[in-house]
């Protein structure tokens, strides 16, 4: 995505940079205990929307539980997996995400960013909103692009 900011003297183009992530699956009866997440009792308040939902790393969220609603909740996301956790590669696939929650870093660790895979940022996908279609191994390492929803 491409804004244009416009001076008196120039106008100048900024663009949302591709970057490293990781993404896991979180939801109703994992191993964490975490609720439906396609339901609107999430810390952004926002009803599932339409494609999956995904909680946004602490870090990026900007704020720690019960502090309220970030900028980030309802944004749009194009993510890629590219490998596993373990750095091997498979079969690519690209999905548009949305923002709908937030991953605390106190109960998952790879939420705490950067990670221990030199990520910056980390998306954890909804499975109730059909994740697994993307992320069919449950973990894995790729890009990220923020985009227009």
């Amino acid at each position: 995505m491409k804004f244009a900011v416009f001076t008196a003297s120039s106008i100048l183009t900024i663009s949302f940079a591709q970057e490293k992530a990781t993404f896991t699956l979180y939801g109703e009866g994992d191993t964490r205990g975490s609720p439906n997440c396609a339901t609107n009792v999430n810390v952004c308040g926002q009803p599932n929307q339409s494609g999956i939902t995904a909680a946004l790393s602490q870090a990026q969220y900007g704020l720690a539980p019960g502090q309220g609603t970030s900028p980030d909740c309802g944004t749009c996301w194009k993510i890629t997996i590219t490998s596993d956790l373990s750095g091997n590669p498979v079969e690519e696939k690209t999905a548009k995400i949305t923002v709908n929650n937030f991953c605390p870093m106190y109960s998952n660790p790879i939420c705490n960013t950067p990670n221990e895979y030199d990520d910056g940022i980390h998306f954890d996908l909804c499975t109730e909103t059909s994740a697994e279609s993307f992320l069919t191994f449950g973990t894995g390492i790729g890009t990220e692009r923020q985009v227009s929803c």
